[in-house]
């Protein structure tokens, strides 16, 4: 039995941004085209923010009312906007529930496309402080 990983250009990508010396600016992205705006405008990561994300499906404050399926249908979109190796880091919130959702959530974003994940060590309710 053999294994193939693919390879994710864009998570290659975001590993080089992070070794080089200086600040990386990286702005929020919460649907396909504010992912390809970001990318045109010259900047070399972007991140979805599930504030963001919140806001602009729900129009309502990052509290976790949105769920992994609806933060990972715009994260795929999200990836797919932007140009192949251009990195998307996704906001997990805290993978969304316990360990074994965790690791879906895990799975689900690098099947997306994304190039890394934030993912917060806290339960519910959430701690946030913007809301």
């Amino acid at each position: 039995l053999t294994i193939v990983r693919r390879v994710n250009p864009s998570a290659e990508t975001l590993r080089s941004l992070l070794a080089s010396p200086g600040i990386v600016q990286a702005p929020c992205a919460h649907d396909a085209l504010s992912a390809a705006l970001i990318e045109r405008a010259g900047f070399k990561l972007a991140f979805m923010s599930g504030f963001c994300v919140s806001a602009a499906r729900l129009a309502l404050p990052d509290t976790g009312l949105i769920s992994y399926g609806e933060m990972e249908d715009t994260g795929r979109h999200i990836c797919e906007a932007v140009s192949p190796g251009f990195p998307v880091i996704g906001d997990a919130d805290d993978g969304y529930g316990n360990a074994m959702n965790a690791k879906r959530t895990v799975r689900g974003y690098a099947r997306a496309g994304f190039a890394g994940i934030l993912m917060e060590d806290q339960v519910a309710p959430k701690a946030c402080g913007h809301t």
